[in-house]
């Protein structure tokens, strides 16, 4: 009774620390619904950090904003020191082009109106506009957690776990909580459940700034305390059974 006893808490605290398959098995019931996936446009906010580089015929015309083509000089600069910060209001401050408002834009109307603004001054200019502070955070249950930045100008939600290292064991496919921040600094609460066949449609891509969580499921609390319940069980077990034993022998 001794050994069957030990054996049935055994099954059960293994059983417990279980994580069932359709909990952890991404995408279930997928159906081809590419019609309906959203699209994303990466936009420019306020206090964003830009590159802008200007190619022209005379490039020493415009130091510190003409691109040059010299691949030997390595740039060490931060985003900070390199880019061009967008104010608060919304507003980019260029040489020789002046403040435009690019707040709400997206890259390529962006870098149109500041092309457009330079062909008052220069000939033929040709203006590459790229984001630095694409960045966002995945934090909780995700095997490498950290701050990432974005050298694109897409990334879908699939691929940002997929940098992250992915889920662990512990982390709750089902309710995973995007925080993002909209145009008026106010941030809302998105749920992506993963084990839903839309969760490849909707929210397919990240934002910048976007905070992704990942919470443990319930079975981590006991996973942790598990070692000490087969330590304890087994010497609850094992005494029981010599005491059984030292109870025939003297019976006998």
């Amino acid at each position: 009774m001794n050994r069957y006893c030990f054996f049935v808490t055994a099954l059960l605290i293994a059983l417990a620390s279980c994580t069932p398959q359709k909990e952890i098995v991404y995408f279930q019931h997928f159906e081809n619904n590419a019609s309906q996936a959203s699209d994303f446009e990466l936009k420019i906010f306020p206090e964003d950090i830009l590159s802008v580089q200007l190619f022209t015929i005379n490039p020493e015309a415009l130091p510190g904003l003409s691109a040059n083509f010299d691949k030997g000089i390595v740039d060490n600069r931060t985003f900070y020191e390199k880019g061009f910060v967008v104010d608060r209001f919304g507003y980019l401050d260029l040489p020789l082009a002046g403040k435009l408002k690019i707040a709400g834009l997206s890259l390529s109307a962006a870098k149109d109106s500041i092309t457009n603004r330079f062909t008052r001054y220069i000939d033929d200019p040709v203006v590459v506009l790229k984001k630095l502070s694409f960045k966002i955070t995945v934090l909780g249950e995700v095997n490498k957690p950290g701050l990432y930045y974005i050298s694109n100008e897409k990334m879908t939600f699939a691929e940002a776990l997929g940098m992250a290292g992915d889920l662990t064991n512990y982390g709750d496919r089902t309710d995973i909580k995007i925080y993002r921040k909209d145009v008026d600094e106010k941030v809302r609460e998105i749920k992506i459940d993963l084990t839903s066949p839309d969760a490849l449609i909707n929210n397919r891509y990240v934002h910048p700034d976007d905070i992704i969580y990942i919470k443990p499921i319930k079975r981590k609390a006991l996973a942790n305390i598990n070692p000490a319940l087969v330590v304890i069980t087994s010497v609850i077990s094992t005494t029981a059974i010599v005491i059984s034993l030292i109870i025939r022998i003297n019976g006998n």
